[in-house]
């Protein structure tokens, strides 16, 4: 019975500390917002295999007819630093943050959709990698964020 009427009082305490103004921690910004930090290729190929090793149901899931094996992944990856075999450095850039594009998408659903805080913020390191090695000839932040938030990514 003491049980029980400590478990009331602490819910009541609880209910009256939120009506009388209590605060709840702030939501966590979603990952196109937090400001971009600087993140390197080897950190990228590091996390995204950690993931793959840690989370091997990685290897089979499929988001919007899209799935990355280690080997399509790996593909992607190079072209998403690299580029494609494009002339201009504009065409050349476009090519790396288009490849990025769905691998962001990828993590970020499959760390949503699977309960798997470990790729949502590779989806976002990944994000932080394109933004911040693709500025010249021209700054991919906007172009990348806005197709991201058209996908769903917050």
């Amino acid at each position: 019975m003491r049980s029980i009427a400590a478990l009331l009082l602490a819910a009541a305490l609880a209910t009256a500390v939120t009506a009388c103004g209590g605060h709840k921690p702030a939501a966590p910004a979603g990952i196109l917002d937090a400001p971009v930090q600087k993140v390197g290729l080897p950190e990228v190929k590091r996390d995204v295999s950690q993931l793959y090793r840690s989370h091997p149901d990685v290897r089979t899931f499929v988001s919007r007819s899209v799935q990355y094996t280690p080997k399509t992944r790996d593909k992607v990856i190079s072209v998403c630093s690299k580029g494609g075999p494009d002339v201009s450095l504009r065409e050349l850039e476009s090519s790396r943050v288009l490849a990025c594009a769905p691998l962001i998408f990828f993590f970020y659903d499959y760390g949503r959709r699977s309960s798997v805080p470990d790729a949502v913020t590779l989806s976002q390191e990944i994000y932080w990698y394109a933004v911040s090695h693709n500025r010249r000839p021209y700054n991919a932040q906007p172009v990348l964020t806005s197709l991201l938030r058209t996908w769903g990514v917050k």
